[in-house]
């Protein structure tokens, strides 16, 4: 049986953090060229082609501007409060997410605790308020 997820307060400088994180990307949610090289081809229905993740998210966000963009928005979310610790992590939460002035959602996911280097991609309000719902729960 799986253990339980432990969910934590950080005892590190948020503003810290918030300085130095970034967005990278991930090439298993792009669609062709993107700033960090080639990404995915798409599969016969246009989506991404993952065997066992057919419900992948691609992520719209291709060029500099556009990492620049999703930077600030993760950046943001750490100083906003909008991110989880699970145990477990380095510096960096695991989890941030942001809504954008358009209303778009965004979750990002760490993916170098040390570095504080993210990816991410367009979610659901639903899974914007589960995020919320275990930050609540989380121990001080």
């Amino acid at each position: 049986m799986k253990k339980p997820t432990a969910y934590i307060a950080p005892t590190v400088d948020m503003g810290d953090l918030a300085r130095t994180a970034t967005y990278v990307g991930s090439p298993e949610h792009k669609i062709g060229r993107w700033w960090a090289g080639q990404g995915s081809a798409p599969g016969p229905d246009g989506g991404l082609k993952r065997p066992k993740k057919q419900l992948t998210t691609v992520c719209p966000l291709r060029n500099e501007q556009d990492r620049g963009r999703a930077t600030g928005w993760i950046r943001d979310a750490l100083l906003a409060g909008r991110w989880l610790f699970v145990e477990g992590d380095k510096r960096f939460p695991k989890h941030v997410w942001h809504l954008d002035s358009d209303g778009a959602c965004w979750i990002g996911r760490c993916v170098n605790s040390v570095q504080g280097e993210y990816k991410g991609w367009p979610a659901e309000l639903d899974d914007i308020a589960t995020l919320e719902h275990k930050r609540k729960e989380a121990k001080p």
